[in-house]
């Protein structure tokens, strides 16, 4: 008998301050939380679905939240939309992943919007323990690390595939396909943010493993005119073995991969409002054929780059 994942979904909005505060607390990470009201006319929203294995909340206020988080059962992240926020007095970047630590935080968020993704940690330390070659167990990330380029573009393909399907997917899914998705999201960390097993001296900039090898070359070559046979050399493999990890890992091959990686790095460079044209924009973030790029871009997001330009310049 195939064993089944329930995904527990709620949507709660209130104008009561203490409700709010209830709600947050009710985030399994979340050990204490307060909520001042500072303007007229405050509101709170919060949505959660997923599993003990993974699961996303979103939340958005227009007064301050705050409270104590200590990550024990699961990797925790959340990324501001709109609105400020700090994890320790340290103000945090709109738009960045923010991984917090195994010991309490404390956070803070004045009239945001924010994203939160729960990974089960012992998924995480296995799906590290195969990319670095090493034993499971605990592993430490690097402080306050703060992905840019293309492995945030590494992190926001993996973060729209596992909304796609927690949000939009069944209530209910067979307990392999839950563990299967949250070693993805496992992955999609990993890849963004450094990290290395307790006790190890010093961090790897490399994992030991091929994949990991393999990923980390095509991360940091994603703007050049790169090939899957450079890939594959670089991380001693196969063309088959390549693409055979690259399905296994990410479910699609090595070139569609790096195409959606170039993809989200040209609707940031578009969004940007800097003084590149399109086709800089483009040219600087790995394409060479710009009419291929506007048709790809189109399929990608719905919209041509040009639109995604000038609606940056409108702002």
């Amino acid at each position: 008998m195939t064993a089944l994942v329930q995904r527990a979904q709620w949507s709660v909005v209130t104008s009561d301050p203490a409700d709010a505060a209830e709600l947050v607390t009710r985030i399994p990470d979340v050990r204490r939380a307060t909520v001042d009201c500072a303007v007229s006319g405050f509101s709170f929203a919060e949505r959660r679905r997923g599993s003990d294995l993974l699961s996303l909340v979103s939340m958005a206020s227009t007064g301050v939240v705050e409270g104590t988080v200590e990550a024990d059962t699961a990797m925790v992240l959340f990324w501001l939309k709109s609105g400020g926020g700090a994890v320790d007095g340290d103000p945090v970047p709109t738009g960045r992943p923010v991984l917090f630590r195994h010991d309490p935080q404390h956070v803070r968020w004045d009239g945001f919007q924010l994203d939160l993704i729960r990974i089960d940690r012992t998924t995480v330390e296995q799906v590290a323990a195969e990319r670095g070659a090493w034993h499971p167990g605990p592993i430490e990330f690097q402080p306050h690390h703060v992905p840019e380029g293309p492995t945030l573009a590494a992190w926001w393909l993996m973060v729209r595939a596992v909304a796609a399907d927690v949000l939009r997917g069944p209530e209910e899914v067979t307990e392999e396909h839950e563990r299967e998705l949250t070693r993805f999201a496992a992955g999609g960390l990993l890849t963004a943010i450094p990290h290395w097993p307790v006790g190890q001296d010093q961090p790897r900039t490399a994992a030991a493993a091929r994949f990991a090898r393999a990923e980390a070359f095509l991360l940091e070559h994603a703007t050049e005119q790169i090939t899957v046979e450079d890939v594959a050399a670089a991380a001693g493999l196969s063309i088959r073995g390549l693409q055979d990890a690259f399905r296994r890992h990410h479910g699609i091959t090595p070139t569609t991969y790096l195409r959606r990686i170039r993809l989200l790095l040209a609707r940031e460079g578009l969004e940007s409002g800097d003084d590149r044209s399109v086709g800089d924009v483009a040219r600087d973030s790995g394409f060479a054929h710009l009419g291929r790029f506007a048709g790809s871009y189109r399929d990608e997001f719905g919209v041509l780059p040009r639109e995604t330009w000038q609606a940056a310049r409108r702002r």
